[in-house]
């Protein structure tokens, strides 16, 4: 590709990059504007209540499926690990000199 093209895309590129982020502030500023002027806070809903509600349906029936540890509810299901024990000698912890 020519020195030309390279420029026009990567211009174009910066163009389109600069009015995605000036019209996310803009919309930033509105709905602060709007949120001031009705005394409210914006509720941004990205789905219907029946979205919501299957939603809430599926997070209580995963909660009351498994425990809030993540370990499995039966004793018998956890494995047992047989390790060999030895005993570390404390260190002495040396004095400092005067």
């Amino acid at each position: 590709m020519s020195t030309l093209v390279r420029l026009v895309l990567i211009s174009a590129g910066l163009v389109m990059a600069a009015l995605v982020v000036v019209l996310a502030v803009v919309t930033a500023v509105g709905v602060f504007l709007w949120s001031l002027i009705t005394g409210r806070k914006p509720v941004v809903r990205f789905g219907g209540p029946a979205q919501w509600s299957a939603m809430a349906a599926r997070m209580q029936a995963r909660a009351r499926s498994a425990p809030a540890s993540g370990r499995p509810r039966s004793p018998a299901a956890l494995d047992v690990i047989d390790v060999e024990v030895r005993e570390v000698p404390e260190r002495q912890i040396p004095q400092p000199r005067d």
